[in-house]
């Protein structure tokens, strides 16, 4: 036999041992896995941080040259700051009233659906014997739904103020996170340096070039859509809440809030905001539904037609039929979080695999009326 022949042989059980090893200590390594993870997340956490709060800080330097570098960091974290303390002290108080109405109104709603029901003329009997039979304990149910948001409120307080003592570890793993993000931001350009240089030094030059680009393409790509995708679930959340402010229609802070957060999820987002926001309107005043869903339909073409184009333009770069594809697999592996970012990190991947293809295609000479 050959030495190369040997060699192959050789490395295919040194690998075939290492994979049975790994499948027989698989828990021993997952729990290592596990470790690793917890005692570098509030690393991850900050590199998060600093990515979202990277998109400001460059906008600030674009548009304000002359200002440097920490002067641009302290009106972001400001900025930041500013946010949060909107969101706690004005919107936050507001949405727990509204919850609160909406919660102490269900019973009357059930019941006024119920007269409802009996006044038609339709067989309604079987909602009828459904709504008879049920036997809710409203009051027992409302005092967990506001002791779960009060709770919410109060830990959203907790984990952006640090004001009470409790869970220690979260407040330094988070005060971690910041201090590692304004790092991050401070010295962006000297740490892709050293990190080009790291990779250059151990890896060859092609693969680097290739990560690299990569690297840029990512960045862009997630810096487009989540930069775009914000102002417009903003511009949305707005119109919404105009209109449903000079119509009178009910809660209309609580499904503004609720479309703006939502519309961040393309196509199955607003869907879900309607379904939500129509059930919460019904229960006050029916006829408002349809003005409702009349309003829903013309700022939804307005916002697809319109903003949607102009605003987030082709910063996604995917096909409907693969963000329909990336968002259900999105929300399987991650749920929420994993609906919203895997339509960036696929579109790199598109992107990339449609300049291999048509590099492929045009080395091989391949014409196109072969596929056309």
């Amino acid at each position: 036999m050959h030495e190369k022949q040997i060699r192959k042989i050789f490395e295919g059980i040194i690998f075939l041992i290492f994979l049975v090893f790994i499948l027989y200590r698989i828990g021993d390594i997952f729990g290592i896995f596990t470790n690793i993870l917890s005692i570098v997340e509030p690393f991850l956490v900050g590199a998060a941080i600093a990515f979202i709060l990277s998109i400001p800080m460059n906008f600030l330097e674009r548009k304000f040259p002359r200002l440097k570098r920490p002067l641009s960091l302290l009106l972001t974290f400001l900025i930041f700051i500013l946010v949060i303390l909107v969101l706690v002290f004005l919107i936050g108080p507001k949405l727990i009233d509204t919850i609160t109405n909406i919660v102490n109104t269900v019973p009357e709603s059930v019941e006024s659906l119920r007269k409802l029901l009996q006044d038609t003329n339709i067989n309604w009997d079987w909602v009828q014997d459904y709504l008879a039979s049920v036997e809710i304990d409203w009051q027992s149910i409302s005092n967990k739904v506001l002791s779960f948001f009060k709770d919410s409120f109060s830990s959203l307080f907790t984990s952006t103020f640090g004001v009470v003592t409790g869970v220690v570890s979260t407040i330094i793993s988070t005060i971690i996170s910041f201090i590692f993000a304004a790092y991050i931001l401070i010295s962006k350009e000297k740490l892709s340096v050293q990190l080009k240089k790291l990779l250059y030094a151990f890896l060859p030059e092609k693969i680097v070039d290739k990560m690299v680009e990569v690297g840029k393409l990512t960045h862009k790509t997630f810096t487009n859509f989540f930069t775009y995708q914000c102002i417009e679930c903003l511009i949305l959340g707005s119109m919404f809440f105009v209109t449903m402010v000079i119509l009178k229609i009910p809660y209309a802070l609580l499904i503004s809030v609720m479309i703006t957060i939502m519309a961040l999820i393309p196509i199955f987002g607003l869907c879900i905001a309607f379904i939500i926001s129509s059930i919460l309107i019904v229960m006050v005043n029916p006829i408002k539904v349809i003005v409702f869903a009349i309003l829903f339909a013309v700022l939804q073409q307005i916002e697809g037609n319109l903003i949607y184009p102009r605003v987030v333009g082709k910063s996604i770069g995917l096909p409907p039929i693969w963000v329909i594809f990336v968002i259900t697999l999105g929300s399987k592996l991650m749920g929420i979080v994993g609906m919203i970012l895997f339509i960036p990190l696929s579109s790199v991947i598109y992107t990339l695999l449609r300049k291999s293809v048509y590099k492929r295609i045009q080395n091989r000479k391949i014409p196109n009326d072969k596929w056309l």
